[in-house]
């Protein structure tokens, strides 16, 4: 099941968009019936749990854990889905012995899995040899609901079955049986996410387990070698010197694969082209006037004139053998990264990356020096992952503030202190009209604290619950907020990561504030970190692939369709299920959309990250500069002199009215934390 957050999006119906098609109108209805019960369901649960919300997360009863790969030691569960850390040690290749039928089987099973079948060979092989065999008894639990997954299993012998238990039931369901062949638990490659059901053995069962760790250490070991290798073949290429690092990057993400047979011929001597090529993998033979010239092996390359203008072929080149080569065209290079020409008068860029550690609280145009001691600590605002955000009043000029209390056991226990502290680096290097102001941190035994400018409108994501869904006119104004936003932190290297209704809410007068920098990384090249909420996550994340900006206008793709529509473009209750909708790509629009949002939709949501709207050269002024924002009056909305088309009621400084409401919290049972002590 998605998060809560992303289930009760498409809540409170989709009422406006039965136009003139009836099927689709009902198939609207359902939707937003079925998203309203779950919406409804999700309250109770909160309503129910709320003061216990950010402790119940690391409760672990610890049944995988004795699943544990024997030849490693204990590792730390990083709790919060969005922000587990990957490894930065060298990748070292993982073997345990089976026998060929294990083998086999694991193979057949493993190619029919979204997490699996988009891999190399070679990726796939090395998973199948990193599967480690445990056991387990009648009646044993192999996977507790409610606990944080690590492994994914699969069957070799015997039966277990599968138990889910509804909040506030006695006892768990019987939903169906694993038998020999199949697998339970994936999710858990992905991100460190709690159990959805409960997996007891019925018989003695042998199984094959894969941790998280160890899947996630091959995935980025052949993509980041793969992105290496290719870059490494530009280098070589005399025209290509100018390019920066990124660019290259972008480049070789752009090319794609060809595969040639023996004595295919790639080009003809005399004919025109356009492609440039690099061999990727085998060999080439180039003859002029029916003569051999030379051979090219791998990492070599030819048709580099065709990237500056049409080239008549001069030799032609075949395929002594399989031969795999990168390609490109000189049009699409051209909308990549502009005219070569230009590129190499240009000369030589370089990118500096952001240091975000020289960003001091005190040096801080939005710093207010107020003391901890003078807050005056109110009502909940909200529930995180790690504690509250609460309403504040300073004592001595009755002014209000948000202060998000983050409790520093839970965020040592996940391993997160440089998460948490570079969220508060990377709000000091900001300064925007529509983001939320860091004003000041401080620290205690318990908790570390944000200070933070209070914007009572409420969550964006509560008024969308209520309407159902926006106009194209309101869903411009959000999107327009947000792409501002983009513009600032895609300047300063900055990818957000963490789009979505619910981090962004609405001040006083109903202008955007975009919150929740927790996700935010500085990247100039291509960071592997899996992170963001399971509906908004863009391709190449879940493939693991390595991504940077393209991510946030995937993210921007989704939230207009989900303003526009009521709910999201790829929607399940299962994640994997979800995932597998995005990767299809098979995106479908309700029959009230414009063409010119259809077409800004679909540009964002591109599947290849490099011919992603703002990716090519031009940027993000491509976007600014679509039909949908024709006309668009960007001046007025930055200067806030536009009228927001939700203007919330506000009766006083006090008044949180348009925040969901919490019980008091006793924070009397918080561990102390004397371990971790940063300096803020």
């Amino acid at each position: 099941m998605g998060t809560a957050s992303s289930v009760e999006a498409g809540a409170a119906g989709g009422g406006g968009i039965g136009d003139t098609d009836a099927q689709q109108a009902k198939l609207v209805k359902l939707e937003a019936e079925n998203q309203m019960l779950k919406a409804q369901l999700s309250k109770l649960e909160k309503e129910k749990g709320a003061t216990t919300k950010s402790r119940e997360t690391i409760v672990d009863s610890g049944t995988e854990s004795k699943f544990s790969r024997p030849e490693e030691g204990h590792k730390p569960r990083r709790l919060e889905v969005s922000a587990e850390i990957t490894s930065k040690k060298k990748y070292e290749k993982t073997v345990t012995k089976k026998s060929d039928d294990v083998r086999k089987r694991l193979a057949k099973n493993v190619e029919n899995s979204v997490l699996f079948k988009n891999m190399s060979e070679q990726e796939r092989n090395d998973c199948i040899d990193a599967f480690y065999p445990v056991s387990a008894k009648a009646n044993d639990v192999v996977i507790q609901q409610g606990d944080t997954g690590q492994n994914y299993y699969f069957v070799e012998t015997g039966k277990l079955e599968i138990l889910v238990k509804a909040p506030g039931a006695d006892n768990a369901a019987k939903y169906g049986e694993v038998e020999p062949g199949m697998g339970v638990g994936e999710l858990a490659l992905l991100y460190n996410t709690a159990r959805a059901a409960t997996i007891k053995a019925l018989t003695d069962v042998t199984l094959y387990a894969l941790d998280r760790v160890t899947y996630r250490a091959i995935h980025q070991h052949y993509k980041s070698e793969r992105a290496k290798n290719y870059k490494d073949f530009l280098v070589k290429v005399p025209q290509l010197k100018a390019l920066s690092p990124a660019e290259l990057t972008q480049l070789a993400e752009a090319m794609e694969e060809e595969t040639y047979d023996e004595k295919d011929v790639i080009i003809r001597q005399g004919e025109t082209g356009d492609y440039f090529y690099i061999i990727a993998e085998g060999e080439v033979v180039v003859e002029k006037d029916g003569a051999e010239v030379t051979k090219l092996a791998a990492g070599e390359f030819f048709g580099e004139k065709a990237l500056l203008s049409e080239d008549t072929r001069a030799a032609t080149c075949t395929a002594t053998k399989r031969t795999i080569c990168l390609s490109i065209n000189r049009e699409h290079f051209v909308e990549l990264l502009g005219a070569l020409s230009d590129l190499i008068a240009r000369g030589e860029v370089s990118i500096e990356e952001l240091d975000l550690s020289k960003n001091t609280m005190s040096g801080h145009a939005e710093h207010k020096a107020i003391e901890f001691a003078d807050l005056d600590i109110k009502s909940t605002l909200g529930c995180g992952a790690f504690g509250r955000v609460k309403l504040v009043i300073d004592k001595n000029t009755g002014n209000t503030y948000a202060l998000k209390c983050q409790i520093k056991a839970e965020i040592v226990e996940n391993n997160l202190q440089d998460h948490v502290l570079n969220e508060r680096n990377v709000m000091l290097a900001l300064n925007h009209p529509f983001i939320l102001k860091l004003h000041n941190s401080y620290k205690d035994s318990k908790y570390i604290y944000f200070l933070l400018e209070l914007a009572p409108g409420g969550e964006l994501f509560t008024f969308l619950r209520k309407a159902g869904r926006f106009n194209e006119k309101a869903s411009k104004f959000y999107a327009s907020s947000v792409i501002t936003v983009f513009e600032q932190l895609h300047q300063k290297t900055i990818v957000y990561r963490d789009l979505k209704p619910e981090n962004l809410i609405l001040d006083d007068k109903g202008f955007l504030k975009v919150c929740d920098f927790g996700l935010a990384k500085v990247v100039t090249d291509r960071t592997w970190t899996l992170c963001g909420t399971p509906d908004y996550l863009a391709p190449e994340i879940i493939l693991s692939k390595g991504h940077n900006k393209a991510v946030d206008y995937w993210a921007l793709g989704i939230l207009i369709y989900e303003m526009c529509a009521g709910f999201v473009p790829y929607y399940s209750d299962d994640p994997m299920e979800v995932y597998q909708l995005i990767l299809a790509g098979d995106l479908k629009f309700p029959s009230h959309f414009s063409r010119a949002c259809m077409d800004l939709v679909t540009k964002l949501l591109t599947q290849n990250q490099v011919k992603r709207i703002g990716m090519m050269k031009n940027g993000i002024k491509d976007i600014f500069k679509h039909k949908w924002f024709s006309g668009w009056d960007w001046t007025s909305l930055l200067d806030r002199s536009m009228t927001p088309p939700i203007q919330p009621v506000v009766k006083d400084k006090e008044d949180i009215s348009n925040f969901d409401e919490y019980p008091d919290e006793d924070d009397s049972n918080v561990p102390t934390c004397d371990e971790w002590d940063p300096v803020l």
